[in-house]
């Protein structure tokens, strides 16, 4: 590809305060950080040198509001450029604004996602059942939780995936959390005190699944001569793919990673990976429900189908193992369902720029982000990212 795409500037806020802010005062604290960092502006349109666009990831669903109505980057200056909206992840906005780039439509792209559950904790699981089937599902009262819940039990039923494997995931993103200043939940907790917390579907419990937060994460993403000119330090996205399985849940082998697979393989070819688990430093992915985590070792190929739970038992996904994952505590330790995917990125994006404190892996050279998302990981995206081009 002749239009080589780097993460030139990024920022994150993360809060648990009931409604802290507007949607526009949520999106400014991380936008002005990265205009402070690269010194860009959002100049008027016949002027070169700028943002050339904009790219809004957030569910209005879960907003309160029209999403036609958004005026997120409008309090940073970008009122009348061009403009994409995504009611999706923001990773799905990373992997938009990459080929934005890439086709030499634009040099420079702002990715901004907020999601604040705050606003939409109060319509309970109202939200969600309405993305099930109308015929089957949605009138059972289906939401994500419990449809994760028919997910795992089907994956440990196969292939004998113990609790306490499960729960192991949830005891080591939680103590990684320990060091992530953005985490909203942390500590040292036991298996037994994630088998005992609250039961929310069984078998996942509250320690299982993610603590709801008001989240913004942007990323400015350049054309390679943009890049250059921007930061010392691009970490360059070197392949990306996604696939989508099938809208009934009835259609698909809950146990199975296939689609994850599939995006993987496309993502490592286009990177030149031909061996994951040599070629791969670190790795974030979607854990929303902790039995995901083990999930996600296999569809991308880091151990054999069936064999996360041993992987996980193996110490290869702590911190010092030989491919540590979810350093950042992941979605387990607090953000909003909006900014889980992107979450991810950000995390690589700080690990490869050396900027990831006392989590740091040291030599890290290339990193992989996965973002699962709808009922069972019904979207899987995966996207790798290296120090060099």
């Amino acid at each position: 590809m002749s239009n080589r795409v780097a993460i030139v500037a990024m920022a994150q806020v993360n809060y648990n305060e009931k409604r802290a802010y507007s949607p526009e005062e949520l999106a400014y604290k991380a936008i002005n950080p990265v205009l402070q960092q690269t010194g860009l502006r959002f100049l008027p349109a016949y002027e070169k040198g700028g943002i050339d666009a904009t790219i809004i990831c957030h569910e209005h669903s879960r907003i309160a509001r029209p999403f036609s109505a958004s005026l997120i980057v409008d309090v940073a200056g970008a009122h009348l450029r061009p403009d994409e909206k995504v009611d999706q992840d923001g990773a799905l906005g990373v992997l938009e604004a990459f080929w934005q780039i890439a086709s030499g439509e634009f040099d420079t792209v702002l990715v901004i996602a907020i999601g604040q559950d705050s606003t939409a904790s109060c319509a309970g699981n109202a939200i969600e059942n309405k993305a099930f089937d109308p015929f089957f599902c949605r009138p059972l009262g289906l939401d994500n939780v419990q449809a994760a819940a028919l997910q795992a039990n089907r994956y440990s039923g196969k292939y004998g995936i113990t609790a306490e494997q499960q729960a192991a995931v949830s005891v080591k993103n939680l103590r990684n959390a320990k060091d992530n200043p953005l985490a909203l939940r942390s500590g040292d907790f036991n298996i037994s005190d994630v088998l005992t917390a609250k039961m929310l579907a069984d078998p996942i419990t509250a320690l299982q699944t993610r603590t709801f937060g008001d989240s913004a994460t942007v990323m400015l993403l350049a054309s390679e001569e943009r890049a250059r000119q921007l930061t010392s330090k691009p970490v360059w996205i070197k392949g990306l793919a996604n696939c989508c399985d099938g809208y009934f849940l009835g259609d698909r082998d809950l146990a199975e990673s296939e689609v994850l697979a599939i995006a993987a393989n496309k993502a490592y070819r286009m990177a030149g990976i031909d061996n994951p688990r040599k070629q791969i430093d670190l790795v974030e992915v979607t854990d929303e429900f902790s039995y995901q985590e083990l999930m996600a070792y296999e569809g991308l190929g880091l151990c054999d189908p069936g064999q996360g739970g041993r992987w996980l038992e193996s110490g290869a996904s702590a911190r010092g193992g030989h491919q540590p994952v979810n350093l950042s505590g992941g979605a387990l330790s607090g953000c909003s369902h909006t900014t889980i995917g992107i979450g991810r990125i950000a995390e690589i994006v700080l690990q490869l720029r050396g900027e990831a404190g006392t989590r740091q892996v040291d030599g890290a050279r290339t990193g992989v982000a996965q973002l699962a998302a709808g009922p069972c990981g019904q979207l899987q995206q995966v996207m790798v990212l290296g120090t060099t081009p």
